[in-house]
C-alpha cells in the first residue's frame, strides 16, 4: 500500500468509494457518514485528492484539502476501505493533508464532522460553527441532514480560529442607486456609510488600486 496524489484516472474509484461510505447509515438510519460526491465534483477538484493505493493500484483510501479563504482550508472526503480500518491509514492521510497546508501556507485547516473521537485524537479541536466564514457552508445545502438533523461539529487543528475577514457590501463600481439602497452613500454630517464592510464610507476593503499604488482611486 502507498499514499500518493490522486489522478484524472482516479476519480471513478474516488466516487465510489466515497459514496458507498455516504450511503451508510448508524444503527439509528439518520447519521450518514459523510456527503455523497459527484463525478463534476471530483474532476474539477481532483487536484485537492491525496489516495491510498495498493499494489494494483486500486484505491483504498481518500482525502481532501481545499483551499477556501486567506489562510483557511478544509479537510474533507476522508474515507478508508473497511480491509484497511484500523492500520492507521485515515491518520496517514490526514497528515499528508496538514502537509500539503503547511506548504501552501495555510495556517487554518478546519474539518465537518461527527467523528469528533477521531479527529480530536490528531489534534483538532471543536471550535463554534460561526467563527467559520460563511461561504464554507456551501456544501450543507446539499447534506440530507440540512437544518433538519445536523450532527457536526466544526474543528480546527490545534484548535487555531479562522481569520476573520470580511466581504464588500456591494461592488466598487456599483451604481449610485444600489449605493443608496445599502445605505452604502454619504449623509448628512457624516462622509459616508460606515462599517465593517465600508470603514471610512469611500474606501471599501477592495477598492481599485490608484496607478502610483499608493491607495485606492481617489486618494
Amino acid at each position: 500500500m502507498q499514499l500518493r496524489k490522486a489522478k484524472n484516472s482516479d476519480v471513478q474509484q474516488i466516487r465510489a468509494l466515497i459514496n458507498e461510505m455516504a450511503a451508510r447509515v448508524d444503527e439509528d438510519y439518520k447519521h450518514g457518514h459523510m456527503l455523497p460526491r459527484s463525478l463534476t465534483e471530483l474532476y474539477e477538484h481532483i487536484r485537492d485528492y491525496s489516495v491510498v493505493v495498493d499494489d494494483d493500484d486500486n484505491i483504498a483510501g481518500c482525502c481532501a484539502l481545499h483551499s477556501c479563504w486567506e489562510g483557511l482550508a478544509e479537510l474533507k472526503a476522508l474515507a478508508v476501505d473497511d480491509a484497511l480500518q484500523g492500520q492507521g491509514w485515515g491518520r496517514k492521510l490526514t497528515d499528508a493533508a496538514l502537509s500539503e497546508a503547511d506548504e501552501l501556507g495555510i495556517d487554518c485547516v478546519f474539518t465537518l464532522t461527527n467523528k469528533h473521537d477521531f479527529f480530536d485524537k490528531l489534534g483538532f479541536k471543536a471550535i463554534e460553527m460561526w467563527k467559520l466564514p460563511q461561504r464554507v457552508w456551501s456544501e450543507c445545502t446539499n447534506c440530507p441532514k440540512f437544518m433538519v438533523a445536523c450532527d457536526e461539529v466544526a474543528m480546527t487543528f490545534q484548535g487555531k480560529e479562522p481569520k476573520q475577514t470580511y466581504i464588500p457590501a456591494v461592488g466598487v463600481n456599483a451604481s449610485p442607486k444600489a449605493r443608496a439602497a445599502l445605505g452604502l452613500v454619504p449623509g448628512a454630517g457624516m462622509p459616508g456609510a460606515v462599517g465593517p464592510m465600508n470603514p471610512d464610507g469611500f474606501k471599501p476593503p477592495f477598492a481599485p488600486i490608484s496607478h502610483n499604488g499608493s491607495g485606492p482611486v481617489g486618494d
